[in-house]
């Protein structure tokens, strides 16, 4: 009688083994999906602050007729854009209520 109960308690703890197993990963497949996640939107920043920012000097040059100063002046400030949204997104400091105030 005691080795049926052994044999249940045993298999009691497999399954419960076997579900933390699951739970782990689980968790490291999402913790890999958001870390891929990071580096895209990472890309998507800068690539999209330079891309933004030249295209707007490009637009003044042809407006003014002064090539290429402001759109190297733009590309620059669209890349300083872009590597201050990725600060912000590593330190946690998005535009929430009260960013400016701190």
């Amino acid at each position: 009688m005691s080795s049926l109960k052994n044999d249940f308690n045993l298999s009691k703890r497999i399954d419960k083994a076997l579900v933390k197993k699951e739970e782990k990963k689980i968790v490291n497949e999402n913790s890999n999906q958001s870390l891929v996640n990071a580096f895209s939107r990472v890309a998507t920043e800068l690539l999209a602050g330079l891309l933004i920012g030249a295209g707007i000097g490009w637009t003044i040059d042809k407006w003014l007729n002064s090539s290429p100063w402001f759109m190297i002046l733009f590309f620059l400030l669209g890349g300083a854009a872009g590597i201050l949204n990725l600060w912000r997104m590593i330190t946690g400091k998005g535009l929430k209520i009260g960013y400016f105030n701190q």
